[in-house]
């Protein structure tokens, strides 16, 4: 496994920085600041313009992703590792304990000690089952509230929406969490990117709740795509979703890539 993944953050150059995605080239990580001047960053595109503005030396372009993105030195960070956080709260250990302590605690419980709400990580898909198992005897429930700052690309009643029937996110004793699991595979290289502007619908679920998501989707004119994303937000969407998208195609060498993590806009049509 690689030395730090998606969920994992870093300390570098007094900025907390959060890791994303599965490809780091040898010594960097991929990855966008969460804390900078004591303000927590949740946008993607507020967290790239930070970095134009601020950190424009670490920009490259990588081909396995297909445009520029930042390259954080490992040499130079602290790495921040979920799965050695210390946790002292009660119902934390709870949590945890349904999992046999095999998951990581990621987010601000990580690189700040503490947070509103409580966000996990894992590399065992199974544990998708063990969340199915608790939703279904009570024990968590689902999320019915949105924060205004996390409304980003998903309009608010699509991300409200999907939100409520999210296995992955929920409510336990009253405290909210996210549950990140994290399968990795090689997706190739970039060879092109095209403009894309029309409805989709989702035919087949291949990967829809373990990071990075996969969906086979086709717009109206037949045309086959791989949904993909590495956000919780485009999780556990079901087979049949229709969703209109204005985003790119990323040609890869093995197949269509819809990056939904790159899209303007995402809409639910129907669910």
């Amino acid at each position: 496994m690689n030395q730090v993944l998606e969920g994992y953050f870093l300390r570098y150059r007094n900025v907390i920085w959060s890791v994303k995605g599965c490809y780091h080239p040898e010594g960097y990580a991929v990855a966008l600041p969460r804390m900078f001047n004591g303000m927590k960053i949740k946008k993607l595109s507020t967290a790239m313009e930070l970095v134009r503005n601020h950190f424009s030396y670490l920009l490259k372009h990588v081909s396995e992703i297909g445009f520029e993105v930042p390259l954080v030195p490992l040499n130079e960070s602290e790495i921040l590792d979920p799965f050695k956080a210390r946790v002292n709260e009660p119902l934390i250990k709870t949590f945890l304990n349904f999992f046999n302590n095999e998951i990581g605690i990621t987010g601000s419980y990580l690189y700040l000690g503490s947070g509103k709400d409580i966000d996990f990580l894992s590399f065992k898909a199974e544990h998708y089952r063990t969340l199915e198992e608790l939703r279904e005897k009570g024990i968590t429930e689902p999320l019915t509230n949105i924060e205004e700052s996390e409304l980003e690309t998903l309009d608010s009643a699509s991300f409200k929406l999907l939100k409520s029937k999210r296995i992955l996110e929920g409510m336990f004793k009253g405290i909210g969490y996210t549950f990140k699991i994290v399968e990795c595979e090689d997706f190739g290289t970039v060879k092109g990117i095209k403009e894309f502007d029309g409805e989709v619908k989702v035919i087949k679920l291949i990967k829809p709740f373990t990071l990075p998501v996969k969906y086979l989707g086709i717009d109206k004119n037949g045309n086959q795509f791989i949904l993909t994303s590495f956000r919780t937000r485009f999780t556990e969407l079901p087979v049949n979703s229709l969703i209109y998208v204005k985003g790119k195609i990323l040609l890869r060498d093995n197949f269509n890539d819809m990056d939904l993590d790159l899209a303007e806009v995402v809409k639910l049509k129907s669910f």
